[in-house]
């Protein structure tokens, strides 16, 4: 089987997502780009990703990195390598270990507490703990959805659990990754998620600038 007739299998079992590109089935929620991300591991096998990419980034590169990726995972949390070969009989499988990991964000509508309390399950994964390179698109993903809903109690929660988080990161090893210092950082990211009007903007803007986005169904975060 190859990977178009794979993808199709997917769309049609989350119709929700659509493709964005020849390896993504996407929609959009306000602010992101999300859904799965068929990779091929090596030749005849592959796995999925559920995936998701900010849209208020200025720089096209950047709106490519994601605010997080988790790798679907077999019923004993392992890897769960699906041969093409073997699609057809793994598939109904494969889908409802999706249902189970990533259905708050296959909803309608997906709740902003339900999703700050996924990541808060996904970043308690992370190994080593408390680790930088995850963390940081998570909390900026975090304060991008308190600003969108100029909710200011959230985003002041978020700035909390930010500063207490970055006492354990290990500021050499911070510079050394980002170039940067910790403090450097913080500041910049705070001052980037400080107007509100500029950040909407921007991501109509990307919405507006690529066709694919636009084709996309639409879902909504709520509080």
């Amino acid at each position: 089987m190859e990977k178009r007739d794979v993808l199709r299998d997917w769309q049609e079992r989350f119709s929700a997502l659509s493709p964005y590109t020849s390896s993504t089935l996407y929609k959009k929620a306000d602010i992101v780009l999300m859904g799965l991300r068929c990779e091929n591991v090596m030749s005849g096998v592959y796995r999925i990703f559920f995936e998701c990419l900010p849209l208020w980034e200025n720089e096209k590169k950047k709106m490519k990195i994601p605010v997080f990726c988790s790798e679907l995972l077999d019923g004993k949390g392992l890897q769960f390598f699906i041969d093409y070969r073997s699609h057809d009989r793994l598939f109904p499988m494969a889908a409802a270990y999706v249902e189970k990991q990533f259905g708050i964000f296959l909803n309608e509508n997906i709740s902003v507490d339900d999703v700050c309390s996924w990541l808060k399950k996904l970043s308690s994964s992370f190994v080593p703990e408390h680790n930088p390179i995850k963390l940081y698109r998570i909390f900026e993903f975090k304060l991008a959805l308190a600003l969108f809903f100029d909710d200011k109690n959230l985003f002041e929660k978020i700035k909390k659990e930010i500063d207490a988080e970055i006492r354990y990161w290990d500021s050499r090893r911070f510079e050394r990754l980002f170039h940067q210092t910790v403090q450097t950082w913080k500041t910049s990211l705070f001052l980037k998620m400080e107007d509100r009007e500029a950040f909407v903007r921007q991501v109509y803007l990307n919405m507006d600038n690529d066709k694919r986005i636009m084709r996309l169904k639409e879902t909504h975060f709520e509080l």
